[in-house]
């Protein structure tokens, strides 16, 4: 692109001034002023809601829709600050108890002197984002306006991620505060890590306006449909600002020798300071010492950094705006997962790295997070890219900061703006695990490099210890609901041990259960069944945030699943080669010469492969394997049922398509990947990768990578499904997709659909619509004989052999 000649003139009316203001509907301009917050805020404070009704407007989400509005979203945030994010009605519970902080006998957890974690809610006033420059924040008025809300059920490092208020965020109130889902240093501590979501993707459900219907003023349509709750998608705005870097310039203190507190300017590129050229939070670090007078003291200050470019994936990506106005931004999925790190303070890097800074299971040193409030960015990605990148900025739709935030843009001190504050930096993640145990160095847990270990080195400047070769992460739970809250499917217990046998069957080092069962319950979980399976091979991340849109107008937005899978990857995929985020209905079988996960990753390694797709499609469940439709039989339907002596392997291994399959759903594929190539994966998509966000010059300077504007993924790998590996996805049928199957099912239709159950053709037979199983029903799937030869053999005979290991130690027990 020939874009050096182009002019850097600003356009006509391109200045300093206000903007024509849009009118909005009464209730759309209260939202997008911020008075309605404060105003719900005053109600809500001054008139207590009895826990009761605020309970009703929860049991209204239910994944599909928030139908909270004004003080009943202030309720609730404070409810869920209270109580706990997780309100159950149980028998016999008081509506006024609240939760026990004060600090567990024995069992360590934060005392009632250790800071608790609050969060600062400052009110937002999009309609000033109206004014070039924008508006400097008066520090005196922001600091009196401030609402803190504090969560002294946070008390346990250990479990840090199901304490976090997730469901019912502050972010409801301040849509600038970073929607966080879970915290932990880095392995070598030199940084915090966060993994947050966009809460505005959760209000992305549409509609189509009606014949004759005209959308609401202020409101943005597109191709004749508008969002279902477009009050709060305005409202969440802010949260697509903290996907875009902000350049800052420190400032000179006026008393440097009393305050220690650095200052910052909005600036340009070229203005900006080393450090701050792309940043978008401030952090401050404090240190907690109860032998001390004041017991809490500020140690540092840094500035965040995201762990990818998002704005420069667009432009990768060839679509011309990272975020819009109107909000309609659900195909760029990579603006789902907010990834980002605040660096420690060089003195407390080994304090981290070693785990001391927990002390009886809660921390002793902590992180604020103050988010840089600037509107966000509509213009496309490449007018504002970082000097790095070699962009000849401000090409046609301009973005100049001395125009739009002027050239002294002070922020407000910290204590004067929104934040976070009083993060606990707990333990790495192996030790918070007890993969590693605290005082052991993981550098002694290693396993060999390889080759493809240092690849991208170089670019990346990251080499940390791997001690697996191989890892599974999933997100499961006891029950769940299917989409649109259709049906509940409630074998997830029996489905996670059988998937958790055969995958240390199959050769992977470790796995990792995202327990998600405390979305639905607080009195069971799958601790029980991770617990039959060494602490070594699988561990239990107790994970029980709701997904906050089971498809609502769009495909949904299943906010905890995409954290957990970037959690996951970040906790744990960083001391791993290849990793595999996969649903407890979908089994990774080696194929071919293989018999094991781990040789195939090797074989990926020596052809240079980074990321390994499987095809996929729902497996159909055999008729023969189920029980007697009688008993669950129901208005012409029945529940396909797996007795209790199968297993879902075998009773699955019925493919609609013979191998090697062709006509596969793409968008049903899954992944394995080089855990340290692929920087943001997206359930079936590895979005960002090392090379992706490879400038030209670093392109090309490789020696090993070709560069496009548009970016293509050239390290992908196809499985062989014959001579490498394939999936069988086991997907659970239920009893709407069987109805009326006795008539559907007399055909032998080679597809997904029409008839649910599988009727196989025997081995050797040709294929052919003529032929009937029993003379009744007609064949429409066929078996993977390694599979069924196999690998169901070697599952059973596992499952018997825990099954007898158990018993015997039982009896030595007694």
């Amino acid at each position: 692109e020939e874009i050096s000649t182009l002019s850097k003139k600003p356009p006509p009316g391109y200045k300093q001034g206000t903007k024509q203001h849009v009118e909005s509907e009464p209730e759309l301009e209260a939202v997008l002023s911020g008075s309605l917050v404060m105003q719900a805020r005053d109600i809500a404070m001054s008139q207590p809601k009895d826990r009761g009704d605020v309970r009703k407007s929860r049991e209204n989400e239910e994944g599909l829709r928030d139908r909270r509005s004004g003080e009943d979203i202030v309720a609730s945030v404070l409810m869920a600050a209270q109580y706990g994010d997780r309100q159950y009605v149980t028998e016999g519970e008081s509506s006024n108890a609240a939760i026990d902080t004060s600090k567990k006998e024995g069992g360590g957890g934060r005392s009632l002197d250790m800071p608790v974690l609050t969060a600062y809610c400052e009110s937002v006033n999009q309609t000033a984002w109206e004014t070039n420059p924008l508006p400097i924040r008066d520090g005196a008025t922001t600091k009196e306006s401030l609402f803190s809300i504090p969560y002294p059920h946070v008390q346990s490092c250990s479990a840090l991620p199901s304490q976090w208020p997730i469901d019912t965020p502050p972010v409801d109130l301040d849509p600038f505060l970073p929607w966080i889902h879970d915290v932990f240093p880095s392995p070598d501590g030199k940084n915090v890590m966060f993994v947050a979501q966009n809460r505005r993707r959760c209000y992305n459900g549409q509609r189509g306006l009606r014949r004759g219907e005209d959308p609401p003023k202020g409101v943005i349509p597109h191709k004749s449909f508008i969002h279902i709750d477009y009050r709060k998608n305005y409202f969440m705005r802010p949260q697509s600002a903290l996907f875009q870097h902000v350049p800052v310039k420190r400032i000179p203190s006026e008393n440097p020798e009393e305050d220690a507190e650095p200052r910052y300017r909005l600036a340009s590129h070229e203005e900006a300071d080393e450090e701050g050229m792309e940043t978008r939070f401030l952090c401050r670090f404090k240190s907690f010492d109860p032998s001390a007078t004041p017991n809490l003291s500020i140690v540092g200050y840094s500035l965040s950094k995201h762990l990818v470019d998002y704005d420069y994936h667009t432009y990768r990506k060839g679509y011309k705006f990272s975020t819009t106005a109107a909000g309609y931004d659900n195909h760029m999925i990579w603006q789902s997962q907010l990834l980002f790190k605040c660096p420690v303070p060089s003195v407390f890097h080994e304090k981290v790295r070693n785990g001391d800074t927990v002390v009886e299971d809660y921390a002793n040193l902590y992180v604020d997070v103050i988010p840089i409030r600037t509107a966000p960015r509509y213009t496309p990605p490449r007018e504002f890219l970082q000097p790095r990148y070699g962009f000849h900025n401000e090409i046609e739709n301009l973005f100049i900061p001395d125009i739009e935030w002027g050239k002294e843009n002070v922020l407000p001190r910290i204590d004067e703006s929104g934040r976070w504050e009083n993060i606990p930096i707990c333990m790495p993640p192996l030790m918070t695990s007890g993969i590693v145990p605290k005082g052991v160095d993981v550098n002694t847990r290693t396993i060999p490099e390889n080759v493809a270990d240092k690849t991208y080195v170089a670019f990346t400047g990251e080499l940390p210890p791997k001690i697996h070769k191989v890892i599974a992460c999933t997100w499961a739970s006891t029950t769940f609901k299917t989409r649109s809250n259709r049906a509940m499917v409630g074998d997830g217990k029996r489905r996670l041990q059988e998937w958790l046998e055969f995958n240390l069957l199959s050769g992977f080092d470790h796995i990792y259960v995202y327990d998600n069962s405390g979305a639905f319950t607080n009195e069971d979980s799958l601790a029980d069944i991770i617990g039959l399976f060494p602490p070594d091979k699988v561990t239990r991340v107790d994970w029980p945030c709701k997904i906050c849109s089971n498809r609502d107008g769009n495909e949904g937005e299943r906010s905890s699943q995409y954290a957990a899978e970037s959690s996951c990857r970040l906790r744990f995929g960083t001391h791993a080669r290849w990793l595999g985020s996969f649903d407890t209905d979908e089994y990774l079988v080696p194929m071919g010469e293989f018999s094991s996960m781990g040789e195939v990753a090797d074989e990926l390694d020596r052809k240079d492969v980074k990321v390994a797709v499987f095809k996929s499609s729902p497996a159909k469940p055999r008729f023969d394997l189920l029980e007697s439709p009688k008993k669950t039989a129901e208005a012409g339907a029945f529940t396909p049922t797996v007795p209790a002596d199968e297993t879902f392997l075998h009773t699955y291994n019925c493919n609609w398509e013979q191998f090697p399959r062709q006509k596969d759903l793409s968008h049903r594929r899954k992944q394995m990947y080089r855990a340290d190539y692929v920087k943001l994966h997206y359930v079936h998509y590895s979005t960002i990768t090392t090379v992706s966000q490879m400038s030209e010059m670093e392109t090309r300077s490789s020696g090993r990578e070709s560069w496009l504007h548009r970016y293509v993924e050239r390290h992908v790998h196809e499985f062989d499904e014959m001579k490498e590996s394939t999936m069988l996805h086991t997907k659970t049928k239920v009893a709407r997709n069987m109805l009326s199957w006795e008539t559907r099912c007399r055909q032998s239709t080679l597809s997904e659909g029409t008839c649910h159950v599988g009727f196989p053709f025997p081995k050797g037979m040709k294929p052919t619509t003529s032929m009937k199983w029993n003379d009744r029903y007609g064949y429409n799937c066929f078996l993977n004989e390694k599979i069924e030869d196999y690998w169901w053999p070697k599952l059973v005979e596992a499952v018997k052999r825990r099954k007898e290991g158990r018993s015997n130690a039982a009896l030595q027990n007694e």
